[in-house]
């Protein structure tokens, strides 16, 4: 554009030489033409109109500068960003605080198990059953039922609860603790080799106990007993009405499908009963050397539910529940 201005320009300025040097004297054309024959006036315009069209060739370098920092400043520009992007990368990829965590956690799962292993010997993860096993109020389930402490005919336990684990289509009750840790120590019995165990008779009414006193009192006088006899003898292996522990929904008696109540002794299942009961809250209730205080015979089925803390005391010191009622009545 700037050539084409000066070569405009170069142009109207030849035509204003040219016409002032022709247009003055248009009358006297001879004597002027002889006179600059010599001196040649006219081969001074072009000496004009050479140096116009010289000028922008030296006014081409003016425009050419800019057009080459122009593209030289937007070069690197692009370029530097491209350069920085690995830096996001390489460390967000390889950042091994998400990792530790991750690979530690189930460690915390280990020592809520480990508990259970080290001081009970659980097979089963049994932690859900711990406060039933263990109550809080560990004197509640010291009721004593025996001869010298009856319960009246009316009385109902208003916590009976199913129990889940029973034989066939029996309606077996306990209550809630009791049958909540029952449900724990038949899971763990099974893991111990006692495939079949299960309950086989749980909470009965005073009624239904009447009924199972008197059957037995009748079968009796019918091989040749007295009614007294027949009574006496009842008593030794079945409660009277109202004095059975049954009826605290307490007690359960519990066999393995392979044996009954006559061949129970002395198996497998009965020993590991004996010795593992009291982890679930539940003693022997009629011990083989206590027959003389509970008024029962050896009952290795029986089982009553007192609660862990107290299971174990009279575990260890080897007591029945009315020595153990006894001991805790002289040391308060």
């Amino acid at each position: 554009m700037k050539r084409i201005f000066i070569a405009l320009t170069a142009a109207v300025l030849c035509a204003l030489i040219l016409t002032s040097c022709v247009s003055p004297e248009p009358y006297d054309t001879g004597p002027e033409t002889m006179a600059s024959g010599t001196t040649v006036p006219e081969t001074t315009v072009p000496e004009t109109t050479e140096p116009e069209t010289t000028e922008p060739e030296t006014a081409e370098p003016e425009t050419e500068p800019p057009e080459t920092t122009e593209a030289e400043t937007t070069v690197p520009e692009t370029t530097v960003p491209e350069t920085t992007v690995p830096e996001t990368t390489a460390p967000e990829t390889t950042v091994p605080e998400t990792t530790v965590p991750e690979t530690t956690a189930p460690e915390t799962t280990v020592p809520e198990t480990a508990p259970y292993e080290n001081e009970l010997g659980f097979k089963e993860d049994l932690s859900a059953y711990e406060k039933y096993m263990d109550p809080e109020d560990r004197d509640a389930y010291l009721l004593l039922v025996n001869p010298d402490h009856p319960l009246g005919s009316d009385y109902k336990p208003s916590d009976l609860t199913l129990l889940a684990d029973r034989r066939g289509d029996r309606k077996d009750q306990l209550r809630l603790y009791a049958a909540k840790a029952l449900e724990a120590f038949l899971k763990e019995s099974r893991a111990n080799g006692c495939k079949t165990m299960t309950s086989v008779s749980a909470y009965r009414p005073y009624n239904t106990q009447k009924y199972i006193f008197d059957n037995e009192v009748k079968g009796y006088m019918e091989e040749g007993m007295t009614e007294e006899e027949a009574i006496a003898k009842t008593r030794s292996d079945t409660a009277y009405p109202g004095e059975s522990e049954h009826q605290s929904g307490l007690a359960v008696d519990v066999l393995d499908y392979d044996h009954t109540l006559s061949n129970f002794a002395g198996t497998y299942e009965a020993g590991w009963l004996a010795e593992n009961c009291w982890k679930f809250g539940f003693i022997l209730r009629y011990p083989q050397d206590k027959e003389e205080i509970t008024t029962y015979v050896y009952e290795p089925w029986h089982l009553r539910y007192v609660g862990r803390y107290h299971a174990k005391q009279i575990f260890d010191m080897g007591m029945c529940l009315e020595e153990y009622v006894e001991y805790l009545a002289n040391n308060p």
